[in-house]
């Protein structure tokens, strides 16, 4: 997100927080294009015998050149950091020394002043309570030290930091957000010291505009919170994943970078599902990626795939369905358990031209003959790292051609 986000005066907030609307519904009407055999869009970037997943993506200001993060295991293992110097054309391994995450590693790009740009990795220790990062300034060839930062009152931190943004003032700030074991989320903030080295402070709760609204998160589980950011930068939202599933997923609101928020309240199920990542597009649009997991919605289509919603931002604040969604790819069952939503957390990148480079992880080749308890298909094979590249001009097209709409798996 590059546009600074300024802070509106709390009336309106609050007229926001209290607006009304409708029950949203667990389905959804709007049309699903499904991209899901078009095999010229999607390329592979690595696979292996065993397990990858959970990557996350930065793109440079050359518009070229692209790290890519993820590990060898379920959210955890050995780091695998790999580069592309071609719009992800090709992928090289980056020479980094061995070391283990034992949480999802997340990638993010920061303008330094003076107009250099740092790759910021966060990651941390779930059951700890630990928040570690490291940085470089040479687009992933050299790398800091690795640094911590014990959080006391936390109950442990899980995918940190899921989502980060800037915050305006007089010197460099982002602010990010995690979840802990309650279901609470958290944000912190980063600043660059003396030294320019990358520190954080002012850990916070996220607090609601009611209390009400933290007792429904609570009650939801609202956790992987991801950004999507009004295009004039005065507000942004957060879109919740929905742990307990009880409820669609959720979205609060923000006009002063962060601080405050509205209550949550449910999405339409155009857009549920898990661990949303977001793009604005050249013509004001916004695209969000993410695993689509919807209980509550009986007989959906794509419960499990990967998907994106197409719609704006405006669709967000007044609770409507958006434009169309698109099913991605097929995501079989867990080739190790009962689960059958085990991809998504997809980085995204809007590419020189308007096309957008999405990465992310799943079962995408079913394993013949095997059966699974909650797939009709069986059992997919491993998981291993895939690309797109989508053309929203193109897929605006094919989204108006019966022919290309899903209709059922």
């Amino acid at each position: 997100m590059t546009n600074l986000i300024r802070h509106l005066h709390i009336p309106a907030f609050v007229a926001l927080a209290s607006q009304a609307f409708a029950e949203p519904r667990r389905d959804f009407s709007i049309p699903v294009l499904d991209l899901a055999k078009e095999d010229s869009l999607f390329t592979t970037v690595e696979r292996r015998v065993g397990y990858l997943g959970h990557p996350s993506t930065v793109l440079f200001r050359d518009g070229k050149t692209l790290l890519v993060a993820y590990p060898d295991g379920h959210g955890r293992g050995n780091l695998i950091i790999r580069r592309s110097t071609d719009a992800g054309g090709s992928w090289q391994p980056v020479d980094i020394a061995a070391q283990r995450v034992e949480e999802t590693p997340i990638l993010y790009r920061l303008d330094l002043p003076g107009g250099g740009e740092r790759v910021l990795l966060v990651t941390c220790r779930p059951g700890q309570s630990v928040l570690e990062w490291m940085w470089s300034d040479d687009r992933g060839k050299t790398w800091s030290a690795r640094q911590q930062w014990k959080l006391d009152g936390t109950r442990g931190i899980i995918v940190a930091l899921a989502s980060l943004w800037p915050v305006p003032g007089g010197e460099p700030r982002w602010r990010g957000i995690f979840h802990d074991g309650n279901f609470d989320n958290y944000t912190v903030d980063l600043r660059l010291d003396g030294k320019a080295a990358c520190q954080f402070e002012n850990l916070r709760r996220l607090e609601y505009a009611t209390p009400a609204g933290r007792d429904e998160a609570r009650r939801a589980g609202l956790c992987e919170a991801g950004l999507v950011a009004r295009a004039d930068g005065k507000r942004i939202a957060l879109l919740f994943r929905p742990e307990k599933r009880l409820t669609n997923s959720m979205v609060a609101f923000s006009d002063d970078a962060g601080l405050t928020w509205t209550d949550p309240r449910e999405l339409p199920g155009a857009y549920t599902g898990h661990r949303h990542e977001s793009v604005n597009l050249p013509d004001g649009r916004t695209m969000v990626f993410m695993r689509d997991y919807s209980p509550l919605n009986k007989g959906n289509p794509t419960h499990g795939d990967w998907v994106a919603w197409v719609g704006t931002f405006d669709d967000i604040e007044q609770g409507r369905e958006g434009q169309y969604r698109i099913r991605l790819r097929r995501n079989y069952g867990n080739s190790t358990n009962g689960n059958i939503g085990d991809c998504g957390y997809t980085g995204v990148e809007l590419l020189p031209g308007g096309k957008v480079l999405a990465i992310t992880y799943g079962h995408w080749e079913l394993d013949a003959g095997s059966k699974h308890p909650n797939h009709p298909d069986g059992r997919g094979k491993p998981p291993y790292i895939l690309q797109a590249i989508i053309d929203p001009e193109q897929t605006d097209r094919w989204v108006k051609e019966p022919a290309r709409l899903l209709q059922g798996k």
